[in-house]
């Protein structure tokens, strides 16, 4: 179960670790109370799909809940995949080109990340994973991964290159990982 949480809130948080990278190449500054509101978002939002998921598993039996949730989580997978294929970089949310993250602007990037984290909680307390430790884990791992992208970028040529897409398809691949294993289980 650990396993499972951990897997889950790296993979709809790494897309900070693309965000970190990004702003530090660009000379963004996120000051750390803006990150900790984007980990405080992050996890209010993921609580709250957690929660809805729990409350799905009233409504349906566990053997549909527990399809739903692997269906959920599996074409989360295939949009990270497609997304990170196919789709465009990352918006900036410096919006008054201050070249820091204001308050303001937290508020807006938190939403932004957590937006992954709707469908990925309501599918993974739909599949038993209904653990409070999912939104505390996903608020810490938003910090980690904007923090550590700040500091790679610095130290590995290679890290300069990761974008935005490289960490769509991680988390995607990530999630498939959790729905396949999950369908072997039933």
């Amino acid at each position: 179960m650990l396993f499972n949480i951990l897997v889950i809130s790296i993979s709809v948080s790494i897309d900070a670790l693309g965000i970190g990278i990004s702003y530090k190449v660009k000379g963004v500054k996120v000051p750390f109370l803006a990150k900790l509101i984007i980990g405080l978002i992050s996890a209010a939002v993921m609580f709250g799909a957690v929660f809805l998921g729990g409350m799905m598993l009233e409504f349906f039996p566990s053997k549909v809940a527990n399809i739903l949730g692997i269906s959920i989580l599996a074409l989360m997978g295939v949009e990270f995949i497609r997304k990170g294929l196919f789709g465009s970089e990352e918006a900036t949310y410096d919006f008054d080109k201050s070249k820091e993250i204001e308050l303001w602007e937290a508020f807006v990037l938190g939403f932004a990340l957590s937006a992954d984290s709707i469908s990925a909680g309501i599918g993974a307390a739909t599949i038993g994973l209904n653990s409070m430790l999912i939104p505390i884990t996903v608020g810490c791992m938003q910090v980690f991964f904007l923090s550590i992208g700040e500091v790679l970028i610095g130290h590995c040529s290679l890290v300069n290159k990761m974008s935005q897409k490289v960490c769509g398809l991680i988390s995607g691949f990530m999630l498939l990982l959790i729905a396949i294993i999950r369908i072997i289980s039933i």
